[in-house]
């Protein structure tokens, strides 16, 4: 029986590691701070505070863009985002951390 516990125990080591490997990475952002791009494949860049440096992600095509629970161009997402320079969004990573996965807002005003 003893030989049989430890091995339960690296059993559920290992199912713990393999779900922190699929979980979602999201940032929180002011939308003060962040630049969008202009065409739906860009960088975004942004600053978690006055003296953190300026950090860039890149978007894709198979980026989303919500305002709320409902899907939107970027344009309009863009748009919003500057009236509203105090909301705070979320930028959901891919998996490999290297691209925006998803951009959401808010759907109340401030």
């Amino acid at each position: 029986m003893s030989k049989k516990f430890p091995a339960f125990l690296l059993l559920i080591a290992f199912a713990a590691t393999a779900d922190l490997a699929v979980a979602d990475v999201g940032l929180e952002v002011h939308a003060r701070e962040i630049v969008m791009p202009v065409k739906d494949t860009g960088s975004i860049s942004y600053k978690q505070c006055d003296r953190c440096k300026e950090m860039s992600l890149r978007t894709t095509a198979a980026t989303s863009y919500e305002i709320g629970d409902v899907p939107v161009r970027r344009e309009t997402l863009r748009a919003e985002l500057l009236s509203r320079p105090g909301q705070v969004m979320l930028l959901q990573l891919t998996q490999d951390r290297k691209n925006v996965a998803r951009i959401k807002i808010s759907a109340a005003t401030e």
